[in-house]
C-alpha cells in the first residue's frame, strides 16, 4: 500500500461530522453505487491521537490512520466509505456503543478487561507514565507512593493511578483539564499515555518520571459481538501497519510501531 491513500483521504476526515450512527448502505450523489458510513466516537483532548486544530478540525495519528482506511476500504471492497467523526466525551464512547449510536471507538483505547467490547488487533506500542511539574521532587515511580494524582476518567491511566500505594487520585474527563491542574498544583502527577506526555513535555513546563506504570497497547473498539465490524478493521489495520506510510506517521507523531 503506498502513501497515494493518506494524501487521498486526509480531507475527507480531518472534520469532525456530527452525524447519526449508521453503517448502512447509502445512495451516492450520482445514485449509481451505494455507500457505507461508519461512524467512530473521538474524544478530541488526547494529542498526538487525537485534538483539534485552531479551525475546529480534528487532527493527529488516529484521523490521518481514519482517513487511510477510508481509502484503502473503498479501493478494495467495491463501494464507497464514509468514516465519520462524532465527537463525545472518552468515557461516554463505550456506552454510545452500547447504544448502538455509534459503530467503533477510535480515541487512543488501551485493553481493559472491564470494558465489554469487542477489541481490534493493536496498532501502536504505548504505556501509561507519570508527568509531573517541571522542577517537581518525583523523579521516579517509587515516588508516587502517597501523592495526588489525576487520569482521565475511563481510561486504563486511571486504573494504574489506583495501583499506587496510598495515592489520592482525582477523575478528570479532559485531558486538557489535567494539564491545567497540574500546571496549578491541584496535583502531584498527571497518569497519562506515553504518547500524550510526550506532547506535554514538550511544552517545557512539565517533565516525564522515569518508568512506566503499565505497558500498553492501542486498539479500536466495537459494540460487544459485532464481530463483522471488528473483521473489517482488523483487515485495515493489517494493511495500514504493513504500509510506508504507518511509519511514517508514527514518525511524525512520536508513536512507537509494533514490533514486527
Amino acid at each position: 500500500m503506498t502513501s497515494k491513500f493518506l494524501k487521498m483521504g486526509l480531507a475527507a476526515t480531518m472534520a469532525c461530522t456530527m452525524v447519526a450512527c449508521s453503517s448502512q448502505p447509502a445512495a451516492t450523489e450520482e445514485g449509481s453505487e451505494e455507500a457505507v458510513t461508519i461512524t467512530i466516537g473521538v474524544s478530541p483532548d488526547y494529542a498526538p491521537y487525537e485534538s483539534k486544530d485552531t479551525d475546529g478540525n480534528i487532527v493527529g495519528f488516529d484521523p490521518d490512520m481514519v482517513a487511510w482506511f477510508e481509502e484503502y476500504l473503498t479501493e478494495e471492497e467495491g463501494k464507497t466509505y464514509n468514516l465519520e467523526f462524532k465527537e463525545m466525551s472518552f468515557d461516554n464512547i463505550i456506552t454510545q456503543l452500547q447504544g448502538d449510536q455509534i459503530d467503533l471507538g477510535v480515541s487512543g483505547f488501551t485493553y481493559s478487561e472491564e470494558r465489554a467490547v469487542e477489541w481490534s488487533d493493536p496498532y501502536i506500542k504505548t504505556a501509561q507514565v507519570a508527568v509531573v511539574p517541571e522542577g517537581s521532587s518525583i523523579t521516579s515511580i517509587d515516588d508516587l507512593k502517597g501523592k495526588h494524582l489525576a487520569a482521565q476518567t475511563g481510561a486504563t491511566g486511571e486504573i494504574a493511578a489506583n495501583e499506587v500505594e496510598d495515592a489520592t487520585v482525582s477523575s478528570v474527563q479532559n485531558v486538557q483539564d489535567i494539564f491545567t491542574g497540574l500546571s496549578a498544583n491541584q496535583y502531584d502527577a498527571a497518569i497519562v499515555d506515553l504518547g500524550v506526555g510526550k506532547q506535554y513535555v514538550e511544552s517545557g513546563s512539565f517533565t516525564m518520571v522515569d518508568g512506566t506504570l503499565l505497558d500498553e497497547e492501542n486498539y479500536i473498539v466495537a459494540k460487544e459481538g459485532n464481530t463483522e465490524m471488528i473483521d473489517l478493521i482488523n483487515k485495515c489495520i493489517a494493511a495500514f501497519t504493513e504500509s510506508e506510510d504507518y511509519l511514517t506517521l508514527c514518525d511524525q507523531y512520536d508513536l512507537l510501531p509494533l514490533e514486527k
